[in-house]
């Protein structure tokens, strides 16, 4: 999450720094600075890893990172998203906890390793792996790396450090790169990665989902979006293999978008066989496109249609693709971006006739989102590809 906020303040309390701050009171631990601490206060900590229990952010409480150890001013700090590792503030669950719970204003940390878990879905208690804002204010913050679940975390579901985040680039030789997200004076995404992609390495896709399931090791990539227009198929029917979808939040969980795009290409080419391959009828739909799309070169068959879920998680984080795809792999231009507003085409079926698609010509004034199109509207396609991480 990233802000333009800042707070100024000279602190009440500091956490590790080598010399007082005025009247602020120095302590060794975070928890230790929060415990009976007066609202309203400012806690500056030094940069450094913090292992500790829980963080508990009380109401009225701002608890600011990034300092040198010797910082005298607040002018010395530095924002995580412009510091080397050694000068970053980072707070560790080492997948034990939940990073930290925020009823007042956590700024400038790096919260990663958290694990949250509750076997009651959709339980406040098994959310925010990281961070669970309850009231509060998280800004200028680098959250990654962590789980919320309704497993137990223990050695047999952690994953150990994640090796992919999302926003990353994945190159064809597996290798991850890790652009820097940050927000520009117009409140605008941009990204920026030191050397740009190193040479020999080719860029095949941006990161756009991390699986939260401890044991699955999964991430999904995104491809460029189609500068044509293909539809599901015409004429319309049910593909045996896709169950069809009634309801919204069943959709956003699909995530099957490979089994389908296999059952679409097993089933239409042998329909149009069937019924003599008569021209009138569509040659060219979706899930033909992704079968036979081989950008950057070798990677035919890595790609599948995306399901409406997959789909629907990568409307959630297209402002960082677009960053992406702009800043870092030259994909489109501010003047041509990637994610115009128009119908997304999904592999994912409503009935006979209809697909989930993703709509997005009202955005940001609603009417946006996972809505019921018919199978023969053209739309965008968005070429998905699912990896394994490697664990560290």
């Amino acid at each position: 999450m990233f802000a333009l906020l800042s707070n100024s303040q000279t602190p009440d309390r500091t956490v590790n720094f080598n010399s007082t701050i005025g009247g602020a009171v120095n302590y060794t631990s975070i928890t230790d600075a929060l415990s009976g601490v007066s609202s309203p206060s400012v806690i500056w900590v030094a940069t450094g890893t913090y292992t500790e229990d829980e963080i508990i952010v009380p109401s009225g409480v701002t608890l600011v990172g990034g300092f040198p150890a010797d910082a005298v001013s607040y002018e010395q700090r530095i924002y995580p998203g412009n510091t080397t590792p050694n000068q970053q503030t980072v707070l560790d669950g080492s997948y034990e906890h939940r990073v930290a719970t925020v009823y007042g204003t956590l700024d400038g940390f790096v919260i990663t390793r958290g694990y949250a878990f509750d076997s009651i879905a959709n339980s406040i208690n098994g959310a925010g792996g990281g961070v669970l804002i309850n009231g509060g204010v998280v800004m200028n913050c680098i959250i990654n790396n962590n789980v919320a679940s309704e497993v137990k975390p223990s050695p047999a579901t952690i994953p150990g450090t994640f090796v992919a985040s999302v926003g990353d680039v994945y190159c064809t030789d597996g290798t991850i790169l890790k652009p820097v997200y940050s927000l520009n004076q117009q409140g605008k995404i941009v990204a920026t990665l030191d050397g740009g992609i190193p040479a020999g390495k080719v860029a095949q896709g941006i990161v756009f989902y991390i699986d939260p399931a401890p044991t699955t090791n999964k991430f999904y990539v995104m491809a460029k979006v189609s500068t044509v227009k293909k539809i599901f198929f015409n004429p319309t029917f049910d593909i045996p293999g896709i169950p069809n979808y009634a309801l919204s939040n069943d959709a956003r969980a699909d995530f099957n978008g490979r089994a389908h795009t296999d059952s679409l290409n097993a089933y239409i080419p042998r329909w149009i066989a069937e019924m003599g391959g008569n021209p009138w009828y569509n040659h060219d739909y979706a899930a033909k496109y992704v079968n036979e799309y081989n950008i950057p070169e070798g990677t035919l068959g890595q790609w599948h249609l995306p399901s409406s879920g997959e789909l629907y998680k990568i409307w959630e984080v297209f402002p960082q693709m677009e960053a992406c795809a702009r800043d870092v792999l030259g994909w489109t231009t501010a003047q041509t971006p990637m994610f115009k507003k128009d119908f997304y085409v999904s592999s994912t079926e409503y009935n006979a006739g209809e697909i989930w698609a993703l709509i997005t010509y009202s955005y940001p004034w609603g009417g946006w989102g996972l809505e019921t199109g018919n199978k023969t509207q053209p739309g965008y396609v968005v070429p998905v590809s699912v990896k394994e991480q490697n664990q560290e």
